[in-house]
């Protein structure tokens, strides 16, 4: 469990009724919303008239010139979705706004599940209610990150490695002393300082204070002040020295880098890419085929091999990208270049620039024309497992090179017109400038009502080509397999919906999967990318089906439902969560 400030945008920019719509999901119908709620308004539950209530309190305070909105956000693995109900996320807010100090304050809460990692929205009014005093909680990282490990005992979610990290990368530091002190303490410029901190693998970032964070971009979150590790790493005695604070200008080659014991951090980028179009990421590709890459890396003497192994077994090269190594997919599409690249490190600590190089020299790029036909090579599958998935899959690529055909063939024609638009109204405004009999204030007059009317008929033709781009996407309403399968599935597929929930894991009490039916006249239900059914009742009550165990909102209907719906799944009654 992590829980984030959101960096506050500017007063003028601060806008409280955006932030809660966006947290209710209110434009798309809380499709990514598992639930929302508001607490400290006299408005009750009625979400849109608290909101109401908030600006209205906030307007009240005219003296404070910084922002009125505090955006928090808590995160949790994807495996503690199942162990949190309802209940728990909103005792879980209440929690964060004692500590905070926004317990008698205004706020608007909601539980989203669009990515990997399900998460909490909260947006606290920092307006008190009653004294109209503006509040800013005092160091609250450190109040929110106690709060958090407690929270991971109490609930048995997932322990977030942040803490220790942080504790290693203090003793990495004072093991170093011997290294950087010395450098700095005989150091004349500010740049002096950085060559000193890089050769142990570390930077220096001047704000409030001078901070020590790793080289290492994937742990940029360990962070120490530098007055813990040494007085000259004070700010004042640096600027004192030196003069105000001066950015890096050159790389230097660290000698050493700091690496945490614990597990590595993983893509989330990947992750939420895969979890988004429900196909294979190119991270995922190699960590897929990470026993062939250890093979060559082990079993080779040279860059020269190791390229050629990775290009006739994955068709991918280690090549240079800015600073830093990436490995690069060789694969053409349509005879262009793929762009596909994913960083060395993704793979591991063994795969850092540092240690291949001391393994097989300075990087060497694969020769121009040593190409061979690769055994395999990246695509795009989906992650999805089922028996029937190609009869699916055959159906969704028609409609994909449909739809990116109809777009191509838009986009040629758009361009075209835009061009002949163009073309004819900068005859006539040449014209206007070049004709004798006019004067000077005539033809002003002619250019200026010339342009405008371009503007407008450029306007009026991009609208017409709006109007068909909207027509290609109602024609083939899907753009990734996520979402093909998802409307398969609302429509009635079971095999859709099956291979939807292939990718979740199952319990070891296996289930007979039976055809979704609706129950209650009136009812809708909506498939997110997960295979996870939400059932809307006439009432408005809520029943959520995740495969391996049903959850029902508060209400007779709801429960009455969700047992039926236990009863036709599982064959027999079980006990489900509340919401």
């Amino acid at each position: 469990m992590i829980s984030i400030k959101q960096t506050p945008p500017k007063p003028k920019n601060d806008d409280y009724a955006r932030l809660a719509n966006y947290i209710a999901d209110a434009s798309r119908k809380g499709e990514k919303c598992l639930a929302s709620w508001s607490a400290g308004c006299l408005a009750g539950d009625d979400y849109q008239l608290g909101i109401s209530e908030v600006l209205a309190t906030q307007a009240c305070n005219e003296r404070t010139k910084k922002e009125k909105t505090y955006h928090l956000v808590v995160s949790f693995r994807p495996e503690d979705e199942e162990k949190l109900t309802f209940q728990d996320y909103k005792d879980i807010e209440e929690r964060f706004a004692e500590i905070l100090g926004f317990e008698q304050h205004q706020r608007h809460c909601g539980v989203h599940i669009d990515t990997a990692n399900p998460h909490l929205h909260v947006a606290y009014n920092m307006i008190h209610p009653e004294k109209k005093t503006r509040l800013e909680p005092f160091r609250d990282y450190w109040k929110r990150d106690d709060l958090c490990r407690k929270l991971e005992k109490e609930y048995g979610v997932s322990v977030d490695p942040g803490r220790a990290h942080r504790k290693e990368f203090m003793h990495y530091l004072s093991t170093q002393k011997e290294n950087y002190l010395p450098a700095v303490k005989a150091a004349r410029t500010w740049e002096h300082v950085h060559a000193a901190m890089a050769e142990s693998g570390l930077k220096l970032v001047c704000k409030d204070h001078v901070h020590i964070t790793p080289l290492n971009s994937e742990m940029k979150g360990c962070r120490i002040a530098g007055q813990e590790i040494h007085a000259s790493l004070n700010k004042s005695e640096l600027i004192q020295r030196f003069g105000s604070y001066k950015k890096k200008e050159k790389f230097y080659e660290p000698k050493s880098e700091f690496t945490p014991v614990l597990q590595e951090k993983k893509n989330d980028r990947a992750e939420a890419i895969e979890a988004y179009t429900g196909e294979e990421s190119f991270v995922g590709y190699l960590q897929r085929h990470k026993d062939i890459i250890d093979k060559a890396r082990i079993t080779v003497n040279s860059w020269e091999e190791f390229q050629k192994t990775l290009q006739a077994e994955l068709n991918v090269t280690v090549k240079l990208r800015g600073r830093g190594t990436v490995f690069a997919d060789l694969t053409k599409v349509k005879g262009k270049k793929s762009t596909q690249h994913a960083k060395v490190s993704d793979l591991g600590r063994d795969y850092s620039r540092q240690k291949l190089e001391q393994q097989f020299g300075k990087i060497q790029p694969l020769p121009f024309g040593s190409f061979v036909k690769p055994k395999r090579q990246y695509h795009r599958d989906p992650l999805h497992r089922h028996p029937e998935r190609w009869k699916l899959m055959k159906e969704y690529k028609a409609g994909i090179d449909k739809r990116k055909g109809l777009f191509d063939l838009q986009k040629e024609q758009r361009q075209k017109k835009m061009q002949e638009l163009r073309l004819k109204w900068n005859v006539k405004i040449k014209k206007y400038k070049i004709d004798s009999r006019l004067s000077w204030k005539e033809k002003r007059y002619l250019v200026s009502a010339a342009k405008a009317e371009q503007l407008r008929h450029e306007e009026e033709l991009r609208s017409k080509f709006a109007e068909e781009r909207k027509n290609i996407k109602e024609e083939v309403p899907y753009s990734n397999w996520n979402d093909f399968l998802r409307q398969k599935a609302e429509a009635g597929s079971v095999v859709a919906l099956a291979i939807l929930q292939s990718s979740k894991q199952q319990s070891k009490s296996t289930f007979k999967e039976r055809k979704v039916e609706k129950l209650l006249e009136g009812m809708t239900y909506a498939v997110d990318n997960e295979g996870n059914i939400t059932y809307t009742l006439k009432d408005g009550g809520k029943v959520v089906d995740y495969g391996k165990e049903i959850i029902a909102s508060k209400g007779d209907e709801a429960r009455k439902f969700a047992e039926k719906l236990r009863g036709r799944r599982f064959g027999r009654k079980e006990q489900g969560r509340g919401m």
